[in-house]
């Protein structure tokens, strides 16, 4: 019994030395290891009736599932997730020593460098399937447990609320979110590949103090973001949809089009509330949201009040990184790091489909969709999720040009995204290149989310 018990104890130590060799090669390499998350948009069912964004004070989902856009044969669902594995894929061969070696061949591509600093991806991915593979009909009730945004009460025991994706992406604390989707192209769209973008908090209180009369039309206007807001409702203008946008962003409806009384119908409820986080208002929020009043729950707007954690968390300076502030050495004077990181990206596409596909280099614009400009509202991804958030509409599915380039070209886009995140965290240096929308490749400032007052800013999302 006493041979055995040392040989346990013995068993017990090598393996622990072999750990410890086994961290310390992480050092030689040079740095920890990032999580990324690889975000395919929707892949959910077109389910009849509203199945997403469930609402703690009605009691009742708001929204149909955003299912994406279709065109034809093609699903956009479909096509990112192809897209999204391939980026997967290449992330995650940073995480051996045999991976890296194949992933260091793969930036020889792009960079004459000597040496690269060794990174390792814990790479995520959102979502490993759509809807059809689960196996149960477009009109089953649990048909998008998987794919919802927002928590959401188990069917089968209410008292049970189940994660959606907003939670479980915060629950992997990443620090870089890709997400991929195709928009589709309205009359006279040339398509494009584009950044999606969400304002921060100053943005957001500017326009409503417009809103309130303590400030001018001129000052919408001089707004960096004021030529950029999604026009998603017919006969509004920027302004009309950006005080729209805001007064969601605030306290969860839109103003009607007279500017004056919220839009009871236009329910987009407490978003920030209706997730697992840190950032929630404590439990006896519904009571209060029913009840209203002056402060955080108020439907009348000038007695609206930004109190509470969430409010706190948008005042402070990771959020202005993340979405407002001018990031260093760029030509990027708002969108903060989401920008960047963002439009970084797409760059890299750009750069990559040039170096690496010889015919694509030489068709150019004809084969290669342009970046274009953002989208801009107050999207959840970018506004929800702790961490940097690049929000890609990669092409437009509906224009030939785009459709083409992506389906024929997933696994140089694929790459091209997989080395501009090394470029995120690494830098890089590119080799020569006269084409259109060379990278900055400059790696993002990750430290100062890192050396946060409050703890590392994508470690204290959750409880």
């Amino acid at each position: 019994m006493v041979l055995k018990s040392n040989r346990r104890r013995w068993a017990a130590i090598i393996l622990f030395a072999v750990a410890i060799v086994q961290t310390s090669s992480c050092d030689v390499w040079g740095g920890p290891s990032y999580t990324v998350i690889v975000d395919p948009g929707h892949g959910g069912a077109p389910t009849p009736g509203y199945d997403d964004k469930w609402d703690p004070v009605t009691k009742k989902y708001l929204s149909p599932y955003l299912y994406g856009m279709r065109y034809g044969k093609y699903e956009e669902h479909m096509v990112m997730l192809d897209l999204a594995r391939r980026v997967h894929h290449y992330l995650q061969l940073t995480e051996t020593d045999k991976g890296w070696e194949e992933f260091r061949k793969i930036l020889t591509q792009f960079s004459d460098q000597k040496e690269f600093t060794r990174v390792r991806f814990r790479s995520v991915m959102s979502r490993e399937e759509g809807w059809q593979k689960k196996g149960l009909g477009a009109d089953h009730p649990d048909v998008n447990v998987p794919f919802r945004l927002y928590d959401f009460p188990n069917r089968k025991n209410p008292k049970e609320l189940m994660p959606g994706r907003l939670t479980y992406m915060n629950s992997e604390k990443p620090y870089l979110v890709v997400s991929l989707h195709m928009n589709p192209a309205g009359p006279g769209n040339d398509g494009g590949m584009a950044a999606v973008l969400a304002p921060g908090y100053s943005t957001f209180d500017k326009i409503r103090r417009i809103h309130l009369n303590e400030g001018s039309r001129e000052e919408f206007d001089a707004l960096p973001w004021s030529d950029y807001w999604l026009i998603n409702q017919p006969g509004w203008n920027r302004m009309e949809i950006a005080i729209a946008d805001t007064w969601v962003y605030f306290h969860g409806f839109w103003v009607k089009k007279n500017m004056k009384e919220p839009w009871l119908e236009k329910n987009r409820g407490l978003r920030h509330n209706m997730i697992q986080w840190i950032y929630r208002d404590p439990d006896d929020w519904v009571e209060k949201a029913r009840k209203g009043g002056p402060g955080p729950y108020s439907m009348k707007y000038s007695e609206f009040r930004a109190e509470g954690p969430f409010w706190e968390r948008e005042k402070e300076a990771p959020e202005h990184w993340r979405r407002e502030a001018k990031v260093p050495g760029t030509s990027i004077n708002y969108g903060g790091d989401n920008h960047y990181a963002s439009d970084e990206l797409m760059r890299f596409v750009q750069y990559g489909s040039r170096k690496l596909d010889r015919k694509l280099g030489e068709q150019g614009k004809k084969a290669i969709p342009e970046i274009v400009d953002p989208f801009v509202s107050t999207y959840s991804l970018p506004t929800l999720v702790n961490a940097v958030v690049a929000y890609l509409e990669i092409g437009h599915l509906d224009v030939k040009k785009d459709r083409l380039f992506i389906l024929n070209n997933k696994d140089v886009i694929a790459k091209s995204l997989a080395v501009g995140v090394y470029s995120l965290f690494a830098g890089l240096e590119l080799k020569p290149y006269d084409g259109p929308f060379r990278p900055a490749s400059k790696p993002l400032d990750f430290k100062k989310y890192e050396e946060y007052e409050k703890g590392n800013y994508f470690e204290i999302v959750t409880e």
